[in-house]
């Protein structure tokens, strides 16, 4: 019966394997029976019954550790774990007994048995062998006994087991035990790849963060650093981190790291098992092993946020984990920083990957915009004042190191004079995790402001420069593919000692295309995995809403911004770091190109108005090649195309909607396009000049698009002619950045195309040299190289340039059937005239024939094309000149020739480029020139004996309408406006000049004006 010492016996002998009657010891059960002989004997003599009990319990266990019989399977400490569940699992049988009170007395007994069993396992760990006797491989492993139980599905620790042995092991021996632990789990996991048994070292891991007594003596250890006696860290070595206790979890590695070797990589190979000879596997194959790798990175991510969260749920462990992420991104911050990083002194992509992961889904419950939990929480003084990770050598949106020294200063000692409760309260509502002074003596900050700025670095330092690595992978591989091209094309002529050493280096070269395929490949697989990029994409709209509500204060009262934003601008948001604008950058532009459907069904409105307001915000964000970068992603994001069809269907469609109905959108695109044509001038880069030209091709090619759209094409002609939407410095300016432009696109038009027609000439006189056999086989074979090596970069400049040129003469083109106001100003009319002519010498003059090319399409060059486009702007400028400033430009500029407009119409008239109507109009402007001509020298005759004081000293003419510079120079507004508008400088000191500092000089003008009556009346 349930409730008699017989049935208590019975269980008892189940729990614990034992007997104390040698007929009831069985060799073959699983675990073998034990006859315990002694305590037997002992019952006997004290004149008890043979029958386990309570009061016998704890004298069985020490009786059978005391003495384990030999060639037992099991040892010691596995032998418990196995009564711990036989326990349990006899609680389980004994809860349904009908006898509620035995039932209730049975399971105290068993509930005290297991008590006994974790309080002896934790004296094998703790005490080794100097209590119980175990096998000297055991007493070796210590709690490393432990681990087959905690990795393995089918031999689990029994539940509640690591509980109960923690609970009852001394606080000082607790952390050895389990950092000894961890070391093994660690130890394994370096060795393990996401093809390998990675799930139940990571539950281990898990399963430990879970018990918070485990949690805290880890994080209270110095090994949870990466403390190691005799290795001393360094702050600058970021590969450290694999050395802490959570290092080895969060590099579980999809991605190659470079400093593995044969004997250091983990088994198995991703490189080897799922892309090798990529060349030869069909893209399924392919395809189906990125989907699977995939889905393991994603259950590695979910594994490793769990952890992380057991010990940021933990109040005793939450700081140290906050303070373990900050080191990770303090010790890398340098090394991962740099354009070519040294992975000998840097954590590898793979861990800050699962880094940036985890730290994304740690953001999920804040990234909502419209959720407002992000708000009054994430303060931007954050970046100044928290002493957990540093900012201060980054560049900043648009403050100097010397401003920003200032600023530090400024405000440091406003802090120091402040009271101790005004210092806390200076931060956001809520407490730094752990705020008890061991991460600082800084304000205390909201978890969701930390997280919100370890999650910006931990990207910086992680995504986006993870996906500059695989860009350059991506470069580096054709590079490679071709020199293997080559190498295999030279042996087939090659013998002797050359055939060796050709086929040596083709082997080489094969071996690295392959590791080049197998990284592009496993690159892929990680950059592009859905939840990474929805991730990061939500983390990023929710940045941009912040920076947009920092630059724009009253954006938080619902009031939309203008363009450009007014100022002054915060101080806070101008010393925040460049780069959380460049990797928002990044992404978006990685993701338009490599994984555009992660874009569907997102909501990307609150990244698109950020992009339209700071890329016209130079006050904001000051380096024109950051807001280019903004440029570049509209331009992969729309996707436009040039010639008939113009027009391909954006990446996603909720980009083409904001961009065709957006009413910001709409407003202020065109002009912050405009605005960035022009500054990007004036970047300071180190190839900045060739940089310009790419990214003007691609803001030209989306404005292009948005003049086929109503509103755009309306926008534009109000911004020409200063009629814009009312922003904050009046539509003025907004008048002033399209005379920019136009003034950009000329200087641009004429330096591209000029440079290329120049250039043909030399082409077509190479290719006759190639074409004639006697004076080509008189070359030596290297001169031949030289000359085709010459050819083939100049062919390729050409190509640019032509390409370039093409997309500014065609944004002249279609601008100009409606707006014209603007090249017809004073200081620019001469301008557009003097390049039309300057172009028509080429296309029309006696030399015309030196560009006639072989294969002129492999360059882009297509005169007719080019030709009927010049004459199409001549023509519509000539229909909006109602005062002949035009004709007169092109009269008086050096490069007309009288015979240009009539070879010009005979051309269009001979191959049929232009209508009929068009080329009778082109030649009555013809005609005008002719007479602006005549009236122009007779003016210059009149004008010839002018005083010196009347004569612009930069031209050499009258001066229509003289002004005074800051300088005390006078020279003709016209002259003036027209140097401004590609150097704002004083062209007598080199002083700033702007439109606003010029003054009338109504004396002088009135004195020419007097002069000139007095010479025709005479």
């Amino acid at each position: 019966m349930a409730g008699t010492p017989q049935y208590e016996d019975q269980i008892i002998r189940n729990v614990f394997a034992i007997s104390l009657r040698e007929q009831d010891a069985d060799g073959t059960a699983n675990p073998p029976v034990i006859c315990l002989q002694g305590l037997a004997q002992e019952l006997q003599a004290e004149g008890r019954p043979l029958l386990f009990g309570k009061d016998t319990i704890d004298r069985a266990i020490m009786a059978r550790l005391l003495d384990p019989p030999e060639q037992y399977p099991q040892w010691p400490l596995h032998y418990l774990t196995g009564c711990y569940g036989r326990a349990t699992a006899e609680i389980r049988q004994i809860s349904s007994l009908r006898d509620k009170d035995a039932a209730n007395r049975l399971q105290l007994d068993l509930q005290y048995c297991k008590e006994l069993i974790a309080s002896n396992a934790g004296l094998l760990l703790t005490m080794a062998d100097s209590l119980f006797p175990q096998p000297d491989q055991a007493v070796s492993q210590g709690p490393l006994q432990l681990l087959e139980g905690l990795t393995s599905s089918d031999s689990s620790l029994p539940a509640g087991f690591l509980e109960d042995l923690v609970n009852r092991i001394e606080p000082d021996d607790l952390p050895d035990l389990v950092v000894r632990l961890m070391t093994g789990i660690n130890q394994k996991l370096l060795k393990t790849s996401p093809l390998g048994e990675w799930s139940g070292l990571l539950q281990a891991i898990l399963r430990l963060s879970s018990i918070k007594p485990i949690a805290r003596a880890l994080t209270q250890s110095p090994a949870w650093l990466g403390a190691i006696p005799g290795l001393s860290l360094r702050p600058d070595e970021g590969r450290q981190v694999l050395l802490t206790l959570l290092g080895p979890a969060f590099a579980l590695a999809v991605l190659p790291d470079p400093q593995w070797t044969n004997a250091t990589r983990p088994e198995p190979s991703v490189g080897q098992q799922c892309f090798s000879d990529v060349q030869n596997r069909r893209q399924s194959d392919v395809t189906a092993s990125q989907h699977s790798l995939r889905l393991t990175m994603s259950s590695i991510v979910d594994s490793l946020h769990n952890i992380s969260m057991d010990f940021l749920r933990n109040q005793d462990t939450r700081e140290a984990m906050v303070k373990w992420i900050g080191i990770c991104l303090e010790w890398n911050s340098k090394e991962r920083s740099k354009m070519k990083m040294d992975y000998a002194h840097a954590a590898p992509d793979s861990f800050f990957i699962n880094l940036d992961a985890v730290l994304l889904k740690m953001c999920e419950p804040f990234l909502e915009p419209l959720s407002g939990k992000a708000w009054g929480k994430v303060d931007a003084g954050y970046v100044t004042n928290n002493t957990r990770i540093s900012f201060q050598e980054e560049t900043k949106l648009n403050m100097e190191a010397e401003e920003e020294k200032t600023y530090l200063q400024q405000r440091r000692a406003s802090q120091e004079g402040a009271s101790s409760s005004a210092s806390s309260s200076s931060g956001a509502a809520g407490s730094r995790p752990g705020s008890d002074g061991a991460a600082g003596n800084g304000p205390n900050y909201h978890f969701i402001c930390e997280c919100f700025f370890l999650t910006a670095k931990g990207l910086h330092l992680g995504l986006s420069k993870a996906i500059t690595e695989s860009a350059d992978v991506a470069r580096e591989l054709p590079h490679y593919i071709r020199g293997q091209q080559e190498i295999e094309a030279a042996i087939q002529g090659s013998s002797g000692m050359e055939l060796h050493m050709l086929r040596a280096q083709a082997t080489k070269v094969k071996a690295h295309v392959e590791l080049l395929h197998e990284r592009k490949l496993c690159f892929d697989t990680v950059l592009q995995e859905p939840s990474l990029l929805r991730n990061a994409i939500a983390f990023y709209r929710l940045l941009a809403t912040w920076l947009m509500r920092m630059a724009f204060p009253p954006l938080t009262q619902g009031q939309m911004p203008f363009v450009p934003l007014p100022d002054p601008i915060p101080v806070q948001f101008r010393c925040l770091p460049e780069y959380f604008v460049d990797d928002l950058c990044e992404l978006m532009l990685y993701v338009g190109q490599h994984s555009p459907k992660s874009l569907e069904g997102l909501q990307v409105e609150d990244i698109m108005t950020f992009m339209v307001v700071f890329m016209g915000s130079p006050a904001c964000l000051k380096n024109p090649f950051v807001r280019s970068r903004i440029s570049e992603v509209l331009f992969v994001l729309l996707q436009p195309q040039a010639g008939e069809n113009r027009r391909r269907a954006p990446v996603a469609a909720s980009v083409q909607n904001l961009i065709e109905g957006h009413p910001m959108v709409q407003q202020y695109l065109v002009r912050s396009l405009m605005k960035l044509y022009v500054d990007i001038e004036f970047t300071d880069r180190s190839n900045a000049f060739y940089e310009k030209f790419s990214t003007r091709a691609s803001i030209g090619q989306i404005l292009e698009d948005l003049w086929s759209m109503p509103a755009h094409r309306e926008a534009w002609k109000a911004l020409a002619a200063g009629r814009g939407p009312p922003d904050a410095r009046g539509a003025a300016e907004g008048q002033h950045v399209h005379l920019q432009f136009c003034n950009m696109i000329i200087n641009d038009s004429t330096y591209l195309l000029g440079e290329a027609l120049e250039k043909l000439p030399q082409i077509k006189d190479m290719e006759a040299l190639m074409d004639d056999k006697a004076a080509w086989d008189a070359l030596s074979r290297r001169e031949q190289q030289e000359k085709e090596g010459a050819l083939r970069q100049e062919s390729r400049v050409i190509q640019t340039y032509l390409s370039l040129a093409v997309i500014a003469v065609r944004t002249v083109e279609y601008s100009t059937t409606e707006v014209t106001s603007t090249w017809l100003l004073p200081e620019m009319v001469v301008r557009v005239a003097n390049m039309l002519n300057y172009f028509l010498q080429f296309l029309t003059g006696p030399n015309r024939r030196q560009l006639k090319v072989k294969n002129p399409e492999k360059f882009g060059w297509r005169p007719k094309q080019l030709l009927p486009q010049l004459a199409s702007i001549y023509l519509h400028l000539e229909r909006a000149d109602s005062k002949g400033a035009f004709a007169a430009a092109i009269a008086l500029s050096d490069r007309y020739r009288q015979d240009m407009f009539p070879e010009t119409c005979q051309v269009l008239r001979s191959l049929g480029l232009m209508a009929d109507m068009d080329i009778d109009e082109l030649e009555n402007l013809a005609q005008r020139v002719e007479i602006a001509k005549h009236q122009g020298t007779e003016d210059d005759v009149e004008m010839a004996d002018a005083p010196d004081d009347f004569l612009d000293p930069i031209t050499y003419t009258v001066m229509q309408d003289p002004v005074k510079l800051p300088s005390g120079a006078v020279m003709d507004r016209p002259n003036v406006l027209r140097m401004l508008l590609s150097d704002p400088r004083d062209p007598t000191t080199r002083a700033p000049l702007s439109e606003k500092d010029l003054v009338d000089d109504i004396e002088l003008k009135a004195k020419i004006d007097m002069w000139k009556q007095q010479r025709s009346s005479t």
